[in-house]
């Protein structure tokens, strides 16, 4: 028998005899097409999820009834869940696992994210799944834990299923999975009963008692979450930042001094936010036009400064600060920022015209203080045109010191060095010449670095 068919082409061709899947697939009656499929799954259990997301896209395009989706929702959930089992059982036994591997279970978690915003998912099935990725969960070893946390929020709806999720959570007990079950009887199961118990049971941390306090406030009772603050700055350990600022608002706001004076006092015997504090006692009473008791509190914040931002407390005091009561200090003040951090030390030599300090610091730098990468490119910047000789010779060695043993990536850096060189010499000395001259000698050393000349050929 000879068979014929049209071309892409349009032109006739003639088939001689032979097998022909499209053809053979066609005239399968339906026994025969599911023995065909259930081979294939039994070879492949990767056809079952394909087959089954056939299906999902099939009902997705017509009406079908919603126990059909619940269903297939079903399957398909733990379906994916065993794709990234597989994965994250494996990684729980050995710590970790291939980067690629964790990129493909997060990528299964994702599929069951998407599949739970979507809902139709029966409450037998989301049971078994918490049964099932609890016992991974559980070993803790695997990485994943924030993800299936993430996930297992995801999924619960229902006050059963919620209760469900705090069963398996109390099993296990622990600082976080405490936090995790108040979190649920406080925001989902509203059992303020439950919390209150459990919460009570658990002050220790600042942010615990801070975590009661937003629980009187929202439910309108301030006076307790004000008494559940002033405790917590007394017994809390760790961040308090959050209990002194709702203390303070709330005084300041009242403009009860007195009290205000009292928190900021047990601030700083407690050695905890004392910058920040004294920052808000400095705000509050030059709101109020108190110069001596605002001076009083800016002058001790600056004794609590702890890490960066100098320059910002530098120009503060100076913009704030009479005259009379700063001039004496300021001497004093520069050179302690000088010794702790020379950046912004050079800023402020920047704003008082000290511009060969800040060229001599640049090209000279400090053998005391850790000296970030780039970080005096700024003032290099700043001093091109009044010293351009000097300059150039700063880009220079960033730039050179890039290209011995460098890579691509260290060539881009030198690349881009050589650029602002490039910049100086024509732009601002309009020498050309020697520019071309030394680039040309730099290429002519690096010639057996062709990566390096590629980076630079466009300049």
């Amino acid at each position: 028998m000879m068979l014929s068919h049209k071309s892409e082409q349009g032109e006739e061709m003639v088939k001689g005899e032979g097998f022909y899947l499209d053809e053979e697939l066609k005239s399968l009656d339906t026994k025969d097409f599911y023995n065909l499929v259930q081979n294939l799954i039994r070879k492949n259990p990767e056809v079952h999820r394909l087959v089954l997301e056939w299906f999902k896209e099939k009902a997705k395009a017509s009406r079908v009834a919603e126990k059909e989706i619940v269903t297939l929702n079903d399957e398909l959930l733990m379906e994916y869940w065993e794709n990234a089992k597989s994965i994250i059982s494996e990684f729980n036994e050995y710590g970790g696992g291939p980067e690629e591997e964790e990129e493909e279970a997060h990528h299964w978690l994702n599929e069951i994210s998407e599949l739970i915003e979507e809902g139709n998912i029966s409450a037998n099935t989301k049971f078994d799944f918490l049964n099932d990725a609890f016992v991974e969960y559980d070993k803790e070893n695997s990485g994943f834990e924030d993800a299936l946390m993430d996930i297992f929020f995801e999924i619960c709806e229902t006050k059963e299923e919620w209760e469900y999720l705090v069963k398996k959570l109390a099993k296990r007990p622990s600082d976080w999975r405490k936090k995790l079950i108040m979190r649920i009887q406080k925001s989902y199961l509203c059992d303020e009963k439950a919390y209150l118990e459990t919460r009570m049971e658990n002050l220790h941390y600042g942010m615990d008692y801070w975590d009661l306090v937003e629980f009187y406030v929202n439910k309108g009772d301030l006076q307790k979450g004000l008494e559940t603050a002033e405790q917590g700055i007394l017994k809390g350990e760790g961040r308090l930042t959050e209990l002194f600022q709702f203390l303070f608002e709330h005084f300041a706001e009242k403009r009860d001094t007195a009290n205000i004076e009292r928190i900021v006092h047990t601030a700083v015997t407690r050695k905890s936010e004392e910058k920040n504090i004294l920052d808000r006692l400095f705000e509050y009473y030059k709101t109020q036009g108190n110069y001596e008791k605002a001076k009083e509190a800016l002058l001790k914040a600056y004794k609590f400064m702890r890490y960066g931002n100098y320059y910002a407390e530098y120009k503060k005091m100076k913009e704030f600060l009479k005259d009379a009561d700063w001039k004496p200090i300021e001497p004093k003040i520069i050179k302690d920022i000088q010794e702790r951090d020379i950046y912004d030390y050079l800023r402020i030599c920047l704003d008082k015209n000290m511009k060969e300090t800040v060229l001599h610091a640049i090209l000279n730098p400090p053998k005391n203080q850790w000296i970030m990468k780039n970080e005096f490119d700024e003032f290099a910047e700043k001093l091109e045109e009044e010293f351009p000789e000097r300059i150039i010779e700063y880009y220079w060695q960033r730039a050179y010191r890039n290209i011995p043993g460098g890579n691509r990536n260290t060539y881009r850096v030198a690349a881009g060095y050589l650029a602002k060189v490039k910049h100086i010499y024509i732009n601002l000395l309009k020498d050309e010449s020697k520019w071309r001259k030394r680039f040309s000698d730099l290429k002519a050393e690096f010639k057996n670095r062709p990566a390096f000349l590629d980076e630079v050929r466009k300049l």
